[in-house]
């Protein structure tokens, strides 16, 4: 999912191809850290031009190309959290049982280990929104000692799994 150095220097320098392929590689990653804030297809679709946008037009502000990847997540996390507030729509993926499946489905995509519901939801908050484990906690209802096993535990299934 990430874009290579090159890519990334390339887009900071505004280069069409460039930008192109960092809008694609980028869409599925994006667009499961907005849904997980915002309800409906079309307002996501909405939230995620407007990242763009925004990243655009801010390009000359990211010093260091390598910095791209959590640059574009931040931005996506806080136009969606923007977005939500203004709607109303504030939608956790936990909560929601209409789009559960779907949120499972994504996380399966990003994460394609064996991993449990909470250990993929652990993880996606952790390292895709890069929430501490007082706001996972606070947000899964769950004690932080238990968010940081299943964390670990996640991890070393990944790791396994790559060995």
């Amino acid at each position: 999912m990430k874009v290579s150095n090159l890519v990334a220097k390339n887009f900071v320098l505004g280069d069409e191809t460039a930008i192109s392929e960092v809008y694609y590689k980028y869409r599925g990653l994006l667009y499961f850290i907005i849904s997980s804030y915002v309800k409906t297809k079309e307002d996501c679709e909405d939230v995620y031009q407007n990242v763009f946008v925004s990243i655009l037009e801010k390009k000359g502000n990211i010093s260091d190309a390598s910095s791209l990847h959590s640059y574009l997540c931040m931005t996506a996390k806080n136009q969606a959290i923007n977005y939500a507030k203004q709607s109303s729509r504030y939608v956790l993926m936990e909560n929601d049982e209409d789009v559960s499946s779907s949120d499972n489905e994504r996380l399966n995509d990003l994460l394609p280990y064996n991993l449990t519901k909470e250990e993929k939801l652990v993880v996606g908050y952790k390292l895709c929104f890069g929430l501490t484990y007082k706001e996972i906690s606070d947000i899964m209802n769950t004690p932080i000692p238990t968010l940081k096993v299943r964390y670990f535990q996640a991890l070393k299934k990944v790791k396994e799994a790559n060995l």
